[in-house]
């Protein structure tokens, strides 16, 4: 009986101590009554409603505050995902106020939410406060990739048009105009034009063959000390500006469906990481673009490793990658 007892309590400090590990891993971005969960793809908010006295019964008071806690929880979650980068210097805020039909999709997204149950808490004075989620992926990362980057600003209501006052007329004096001067003609010269330099091509280094690829089963960036910037649509390119991951290669559905990239602040938690699998490769970022700190910048020789995987067919197509942050 002591051993069971023993083993049990063994299981159980490994089991909190593996959760309490994950979740200081975890990116977490506090916006408002809510947050962004970096590492898990999920925006979430608090809303609390209290019952109402106009309630006939202690159930109708019950499902009213509920109503009232869930409604305030959607207007809080909107808030929070006003707040999330699509990339280093956008927002899904950006696009909200220039569109109205994005503006009634993210609503639409919003209103389609789900509470997290668990998190339910009912309080002494009969109020209930709820959580709802949303996640990033799927529809929603859908239509972040498929904006252009450059809405046009909304229009300005017009301002209202004022009756220009009558000014009497003078009529104008009639001059008579001067007499055509005489055209002096001059021989005209044909300009003798450069021949344009026509720069020499580039010529596309072939990728290797699949089968001739290491059996790599995921990508973790290590970005810490470069103060590179979570964002949804995150780049990974070499110093001569060359994307090496979110390139044409990657299908939008795929993108959409996973997520181009989640988070973590540990590098051994991002390694064991079921999306990167069992074999990742691993690199160390070199430094951000200073006008997109959400553009991970390699060495030459960090991207040369990367380099033979920007293909279809690997492990980048399916958005297998991992960034450890600070």
């Amino acid at each position: 009986m002591k051993r069971i007892t023993a083993g049990f309590c063994f299981l159980w400090l490994v089991l909190w101590t593996g959760a309490t590990w994950a979740s200081q891993a975890e990116v977490i971005e506090l916006v408002g009554s809510g947050e962004i969960n970096w590492s898990k793809g999920i925006i979430t908010a608090k809303g609390s409603g209290a019952p109402s006295k106009e309630a006939k019964n202690i159930a109708q008071a019950r499902l009213m505050a509920e109503r009232a806690a869930l409604a305030d929880a959607r207007r809080n979650l909107l808030e929070v995902l006003k707040g999330v980068r699509i990339d280093s210097e956008t927002l899904v805020e950006n696009f909200i106020v220039k569109s109205d039909q994005i503006r009634l999709q993210a609503e639409g997204f919003i209103q389609g939410s789900a509470e997290v149950r668990k998190l339910r808490r009912y309080l002494s004075d009969g109020a209930i406060e709820v959580t709802v989620a949303m996640n990033l992926s799927g529809d929603f990362m859908a239509l972040m990739m498929s904006l252009p980057k450059d809405l046009p600003a909304p229009k300005p209501p017009e301002p209202d048009r004022l009756i220009p006052l009558v000014k009497p007329t003078i009529p104008e004096k009639k001059t008579e105009p001067p007499p055509p001067q005489p055209k002096v003609m001059v021989e005209e010269k044909p300009a003798i034009k450069p021949e344009p330099v026509k720069p020499e091509p580039i010529k596309p280094q072939p990728l290797p063959s699949l089968a001739d690829l290491p059996p790599f089963t995921g990508l973790v960036v290590d970005t810490r000390g470069i103060n590179m910037r979570p964002a949804l649509i995150p780049k990974v390119i070499d110093e001569k500006g060359l994307e090496l991951y979110q390139g044409m290669y990657v299908p939008r559905e795929k993108a959409a469906q996973n997520g181009l990239a989640f988070y973590s602040r540990d590098l051994t938690a991002a390694q064991v990481n079921p999306r990167v699998g069992k074999n990742p490769l691993t690199v160390k970022g070199f430094k951000v673009n200073p006008n997109s700190p959400s553009d991970i910048i390699l060495s030459p020789e960090e991207a040369k490793r990367i380099a033979p995987f920007a293909q279809k067919g690997t492990f980048l197509e399916e958005c297998k990658v991992m960034i450890v942050i600070d």
